[in-house]
């Protein structure tokens, strides 16, 4: 198969990049006053093609999505200051009245904002969406597997849906230098994520298997311990991509809380997404697998190279 992309391929890729750069210009403006028409030039699309793109991608409106993100950020605002008045969080939401408010955040969260206040979780709650057009619940299959350390080479960077339009970026950086190895954009891939945080903030490593014993600059190695993990397989249907990863990994935030990992990891197989069409989530299960994994820059690599 050419590790060229192909002309459906580079226009999905295309379209992926302005969807999350309109997640990102939604995250820089969100109390600013926001239409659809606003969103679409900032991503470069009529209103009428970028609100069904949109919908089809994120699963819901893009006015929908804007009034969720205010309602989130109100949510941890309620939990990190006790303080905060209703009346204010309201306002600053765009909403008429304190009343109104209540109202929208009680169906997007199953329980009123000062319920929320009073409760002893101090995680945001997740956000209830209804299902988008032709939505259905994504196909997971969970095995405990006994996996062997695994070492890979990459790149990490943190990540919100502030700069979510340049996670593509850091995979194109990543491609080109995967290529200059002798390698192919098709090969399988890897993304282990970090600290992650509520709203959507993480550590994010792209990567490959390591192909040599150098890690040569910018790239980084990261060992993944052997050890028990519990795997789910999401098995991804015809259609666009992302909006699937995303109820996915919206699928494993129960599983997350109930393991407590600090960490965890999705192995993507070769050809994914145009032949392989399913991806494997790792969790771990046992203590000593638990702990964050060995990070090495090129400089910590070669000093531990040379004390060996």
């Amino acid at each position: 198969m050419s590790d060229r992309l192909s002309a459906r391929e580079e226009k999905a890729v295309a379209y992926a990049q302005a969807h999350l750069a309109a997640i990102a210009f939604i995250e820089g403006h969100l109390f600013e006053p926001l239409d659809l028409a606003r969103v679409a030039r900032a991503a470069g699309y009529s209103a009428s093609e970028f609100s069904r793109r949109f919908t089809q991608m994120q699963g819901e409106s893009v006015m929908a999505y804007v009034r969720g993100r205010r309602l989130e950020t109100a949510a941890a605002r309620i939990l990190a200051d006790p303080e905060a008045r209703l009346i204010d969080l309201a306002i600053e939401c765009g909403f008429t009245s304190q009343a109104a408010f209540t109202r929208a955040f009680t169906r997007a969260f199953g329980e009123a904002p000062g319920r929320l206040r009073r409760g002893a979780d101090e995680s945001p709650p997740q956000r209830r969406r209804r299902p988008g057009p032709g939505a259905s619940a994504p196909a997971l299959d969970e095995r405990i597997e006994q996996s062997p350390e695994l070492v890979l080479v990459g790149m990490a960077r943190r990540f919100s849906p502030a700069n979510y339009g340049e996670l593509g970026g850091l995979w194109e950086r990543l491609v080109a230098l995967r290529q200059a190895a002798g390698g192919s954009r098709r090969d399988e891939s890897f993304a282990v994520f970090f600290d992650r945080e509520p709203g959507g903030t993480f550590e994010y490593f792209a990567a490959w298997r390591a192909w040599s014993e150098e890690v040569p600059a910018p790239l980084e190695r990261v060992v993944l311990p052997a050890g028990r993990y519990l795997v789910v397989r999401h098995r991804l249907r015809e259609g666009p991509l992302l909006p699937q990863l995303t109820a996915g990994q919206e699928a494993m935030d129960p599983v997350r809380r109930r393991l407590g990992a600090a960490w965890e990891f999705e192995r993507y197989p070769a050809n994914f997404g145009v032949v392989c069409r399913w991806v494997d989530r790792y969790l771990p299960l046992d203590e000593a697998v638990r702990r964050v994994p060995t990070r090495l820059t090129p400089s910590t690599a070669g000093r531990r190279r040379g004390r060996s």
